[in-house]
């Protein structure tokens, strides 16, 4: 009678449980499976099309990239003062006109470390020179072109066109600028970009993209068409729909496709550039993101049925294997109370059964537990100290020995004396001595002295590269040599070469300035450069006098540092004119000086 009766109640048991674990687990994993699959849609096509607009950013970033290395020559030929000597020079024979070009040859220079440059024209009005390899003499069919006369007119401006080259014969993107001497006009130069290096950056494109001009001309696409005006001219019903400002828009076009497009628009700024505009614009029919999606989606749902059939055969083992489960815990008390301490060290299952099994199996091996707890700890300890000393290893095979690095240019800065290239070995030396002084400074504090002849070498390397167009002027009229915060004064003199003489096309000139007022040590980095607007002056203003984080900004971390080391009554003070140049000053009290002196 009894066995029955625990028979059948077993058998309830079983029955309580499958409908618990069904309702507990199949329908919840329902609705979540639903509700992920709703949200992976979503975010499938948000990322689908963040890919794409990333994609479009890289093209436009690696296409300005490329055209800034164009415009950058450009600027280099128009202050080139031998090129204007040359063409300007009236020649009295043939063989003095080949002897100058013998001595000119920056433009076989550009071509041959600027790839992105496809070849360079420079068109000048001199008769008694004769056509060579980009200098050409501008005859009236030339000088009647409408791009000639509107980049005579441009008075250097930048201007970008497509041009059929009269020697090649090949149409090519070219940047057009007259080139002007003490307002007297040299000649007209072009630049042809090389249609290799875009085609380069626009391979890896996920979508298919075309690269414009002004008024939406096609220059560049992806994939590459053989008539690109007739694609792009399939794609303008869609275009003429929607703005030509960036952004994402999307659009029907009902009478071609009837299908839907997501467009993006990015303009392309090119500096120094007034006039051309350029455009990359992605078009991405929205069915082709969504079978992308539907596939994903997919698998998605091959996956939820995978798991919910595994749910379901996991119930059907556990509901079998709880009788076994039971009576395999019975037998072991059984043996437990008979003396019997071996036992088997756990039972499936991880519920409250399981954790009465192995409470007593705690009781039962405590000392076998404890003898494997301390081997254990033991190979632990041991693979412990070999991580250490591996970790030590590579540390040490890590470390660069400096003197490696100052013995190896001094090796090149011999080589190029011995070649008589005095300009390297210079360069080398100065380069030397300022990774020297870079690698020692690991103290808080230095000396005055010693931030200026840092500040000088950097200043050094900057006249090497930039030769006559810049120049530099340090005064030091303080009675002592002060202590002061690192690395405060080359930052400056940075940021005034980057936003200042760089983007300048006249002569640049720094000056520095530290002088002793009032019980404060002034420290003043003047340049000529461009100067800000004022509304970046206040930004950059406003920024110094909050508490936030800006650690991409330099002068931002400058002052930071100087108020935590002297107190809010230092700091850094930016003051600059448009056109005029930018002055930065630093103060810092001469008692705090006096005193870190002394101790």
């Amino acid at each position: 009678m009894e066995k029955p009766t625990k028979q059948g109640r077993y058998i309830s048991i079983k029955q309580k449980l499958l409908g618990s674990y069904f309702i507990m687990l199949i329908i919840p994993i329902l609705l979540v499976g639903i509700y992920l699959t709703a949200s992976i849609r979503t975010n499938l096509i948000n990322n689908k099309m963040a890919e794409i607009e990333n994609n479009n950013e890289r093209i436009q970033m690696d296409y300005v990239t490329l055209l800034s290395s164009v415009t950058n020559v450009s600027d280099w030929i128009y202050q080139d003062g031998d090129l204007a000597d040359l063409v300007q020079t009236q020649y009295a024979n043939p063989f003095d006109v080949y002897e100058a070009y013998q001595r000119y040859q920056m433009f076989e220079d550009y071509l041959r470390y600027y790839d992105e440059i496809e070849h360079i024209r420079f068109y000048v009005d001199n008769d008694t020179l004769t056509s060579t390899t980009g200098i050409y003499n501008a005859n009236e069919t030339i000088k009647n072109t409408d791009w000639y006369q509107s980049s005579v007119s441009g008075n250097g401006g930048i201007e970008w066109l497509v041009l059929e080259d009269g020697i090649t014969k090949d149409q090519h993107l070219n940047l057009i600028r007259s080139v002007y001497r003490n307002y007297e006009l040299v000649g007209v130069l072009t630049i042809a970009v090389n249609e290799n290096m875009v085609k380069s950056l626009l391979a890896d494109s996920a979508s298919t993209v075309f690269i414009t001009l002004n008024n939406q001309t096609p220059l560049y696409s992806y994939p590459e068409y053989d008539n690109i005006q007739d694609t792009y001219n399939q794609y303008r019903p869609v275009l003429d729909a929607v703005e030509d400002t960036e952004g994402n828009y999307e659009a029907l076009d009902s009478q071609r496709y009837d299908r839907e497009f997501t467009l993006n628009i990015r303009d392309v700024h090119i500096p120094k550039t007034l006039d051309s505009q350029m455009q990359v614009v992605g078009v991405v029919p929205t069915d082709s993101i969504l079978q992308d999606v539907n596939r994903n989606l997919r698998l998605a749902y091959m996956i939820i049925l995978a798991v919910l059939s595994m749910s379901i055969l996991m119930l059907a083992i556990f509901i079998r294997t709880f009788n076994k489960r039971i009576i395999k815990l019975k037998n072991a008390m059984t043996m437990v109370a008979a003396g019997q301490f071996t036992i088997p060290p756990s039972i499936k299952g991880n519920d409250e059964l399981s954790d009465v099994y192995k409470h007593l199996v705690m009781t039962t091996r405590s000392i076998e537990d404890l003898m494997k707890l301390n081997a254990e700890h033991i190979v632990n300890e041991k693979d412990w100290e070999l991580q250490v000393k591996d970790a030590q290893f590579k540390m040490l095979a890590s470390q660069i020995n400096p003197h490696f690095l100052y013995n190896t240019l001094e090796m090149i800065r011999m080589k190029a004396l011995r070649n008589q290239d005095r300009e390297v070995a210079e360069i080398v030396m100065i380069l030397s001595k300022l990774m020297r002084k870079s690698l020692e400074r690991k103290q808080k504090e230095t000396k005055l002295s010693e931030e200026l002849e840092f500040t000088e070498l950097y200043l050094q390397i900057q006249k090497l590269r930039f030769g006559e167009h810049i120049d530099y002027e340090i005064e030091n009229t303080t009675q002592h040599d002060y202590t002061i915060v690192p690395l405060i004064i080359q930052p400056l003199v940075e940021n005034s070469f980057i936003h200042g003489i760089e983007p300048k096309i006249d002569k640049g000139n720094i000056k520095i300035k530290v002088v002793e007022v009032d019980g404060y040590l002034e420290i003043t980095v003047k340049d000529n450069g461009i100067g800000m607007k004022l509304d970046q002056l206040e930004q950059i203003r406003a920024l110094l006098a909050s508490n936030g984080d800006s650690s991409h900004l330099g002068v931002y971390n400058v002052h930071q540092r100087i108020r935590f080391t002297y107190g809010p009554s230092s700091g850094l003070s930016i003051d600059s004119v448009e056109g005029e140049g930018t002055v930065a000053k630093i103060r810092l009290p001469i008692q705090e000086h006096l005193n870190r002196q002394e101790e």
